[in-house]
């Protein structure tokens, strides 16, 4: 265990409180924001790797990325935290 797991353990216990504080509907409400906030995150990484990209390119480029993604889970190549 590394000097900092203490800490990462109480910082995800808190999470975890806080998420059981919340109604269903502010849990919704995080998750559109988390998923809006993961493909902001997406579309500029593709734009900074192709930085003449079109917008048609870049939604392209992005739809392969979470092909690849539902690909690898679907393989099981990837494991969810909590599985």
């Amino acid at each position: 265990m590394n000097e900092f797991q203490p800490l990462i353990n109480e910082l995800y216990r808190e999470e975890i409180l806080r998420a059981r504080r919340m109604t269903p509907e502010e849990r919704l409400r995080g998750t559109f924001e988390m998923t809006e906030t993961a493909l902001t995150l997406m579309r500029a990484g593709v734009r900074h790797q192709f930085p003449g990209a079109t917008d048609e390119e870049v939604l392209a480029q992005c739809q392969e990325r979470l092909r690849r993604i539902r690909r690898t889970q679907d393989w099981g190549l990837f494991e969810e935290p909590g599985r």
